[in-house]
């Protein structure tokens, strides 16, 4: 029997806080198992005290999905490789790896990730249970890299979840923990592949005038709109060193490409602007932790007419605001509450300091976005309510459905998934 009493797994509530600080709490409990015995057995003993309970990687997450008043399981230490199976192209790891170490790792054995995002600070559950993404409207969101996953339900026992489990599947993909703890997750990957990036900096008007043709050429295109001179160093994004076919300083788009090269290809000659890695060095960018942010996805056939409003509106209302406007497209997927579900959509990502200001800007370009029938994020802000997730997701109401019969009593839920999906 595992000791979860004062000295052993279950301590005494720990200050915990996200990346961005904007999130903080102080749990009644606070856990940090180690293997699957230990984690069955904090839920049992969690189940015991009539405590709910909510698990954390890195803290990468914006809104308010792991604070709980009580048992904070924290999955740091719980980060190891389980297993690799090479004919697959699979790794099966632990819940707290995170995804620069995950990428790392699959290069040592040959292989990538099909498509990732441009940070890999997180760890690899969080970025998968809320639907993270990189770019390329032929890529999906990471969520459908998940090839399995063994869980444990909220009475403390062990299941094994697998495509065969069909919509059930599907909707624990992107499940932002409330099916129960990830103790493993089984990851899809590809063999292994260097990146060809390109970055230039053009008119707002080459940007979308060309853009379907970029998209199509390219594995993936990517921008990032630079409402003023400064936007760029914000996200340190290269600025003058690049190549530039803007007309003017402010008012642009910094784009780029990826195309993936076969490892056993010879790197090509590289001009300004230009890198050549393995995917796992090329697509992580820094950032400094210094922006509050929203990221919806509208209809991929709609983004142009959403984008130039929420262009107009920066040059109109908020003239001032710095922060890049970062727009990637993807692929759809069958993952009930993915941002990308059953349609391809096009991401915009929009940042202003931590000030109290952004929240009204914030609100306003959510204004917008809503006249789209946008998606979220789930790591990121947003400003959902039940009845609007009821409009934009088709699979609501059967996600809400599965959500009760996989844990009738709410164990894994807070104040801010209840409030949405209880």
């Amino acid at each position: 029997m595992l000791s979860v009493d004062k000295g052993g797994l279950l301590q005494p509530g720990k200050l915990w806080w996200n990346w961005f600080g904007e999130q903080y709490f102080v749990p009644r409990y606070t856990a940090r198992p180690t293997s699957e015995e230990e984690v069955c057995a904090i839920v049992r003993e969690a189940r015991r005290l009539g405590l709910p309970i909510r698990a954390s990687g890195a803290g990468h997450s914006n809104p308010a999905i792991v604070p709980t008043p009580g048992v904070h399981v924290d999955f740091d230490d719980f980060n190891q490789v389980v297993s690799v199976d090479r004919e697959k192209l699979q790794v099966t790891v632990r819940p707290g790896m995170r995804v620069s170490a995950l990428t790392a790792f699959l290069r040592e054995q040959g292989m990538s990730l099909n498509n990732q995002g441009d940070i890999d600070r997180q760890a690899i559950i969080g970025a998968l249970m809320t639907g993270t993404h990189g770019a390329g409207k032929t890529l999906p969101c990471m969520s459908t890299a998940i090839a399995g996953a063994r869980i444990v339900t909220a009475d403390g026992e062990l299941r094994d979840l697998s495509p065969a489990d069909g919509e059930l599947f599907k909707a624990f993909r992107t499940s932002i923990g409330m099916f129960g703890l990830v103790v493993s997750v089984t990851i899809q990957a590809v063999p292994s592949y260097n990146i060809y990036k390109r970055s230039w900096n053009a008119d707002v008007e080459d940007c979308i005038g060309n853009l379907h043709k970029r998209l199509d050429e390219n594995r993936t295109f990517w921008f990032f709109w630079l409402p003023l001179k400064k936007s760029a160093e914000l996200y340190e994004l290269p600025g003058g060193v690049v190549p530039s076919t803007a007309t003017r300083e402010h008012d642009i788009c910094h784009m780029r490409t990826y195309n993936a090269v076969p490892v056993d290809q010879p790197a090509p000659e590289l001009g300004p602007g230009e890198e050549f890695d393995h995917s796992s060095i090329i697509y992580p960018n820094d950032y400094i932790p210094n922006f509050r942010e929203i990221e919806y996805a509208v209809p991929f056939g709609r983004f142009e007419e959403c984008f130039a409003e929420v262009r107009h509106m920066f040059q109109t209302k908020y003239p001032d605001a710095l922060y890049p406007v970062e727009c990637r497209a993807v692929k759809a997927d069958d993952t009930y509450l993915s941002a990308y579900a059953e349609r391809d959509g096009y991401a915009l990502s929009i940042s202003g300091p931590l000030e109290e200001w952004t929240w009204g800007m914030l609100r306003d370009a959510d204004a917008i976005l809503d006249r789209y029938d946008a998606r979220p994020h789930w790591g990121k802000h947003h400003f959902m309510t039940p009845e609007r997730l009821e409009r934009i997701y088709p699979k609501y109401d059967a996600f809400k459905r599965l959500r009760r019969e996989m844990d009738p009593d709410g164990v894994f839920l807070n104040d801010h998934l209840r409030m949405l999906f209880a």
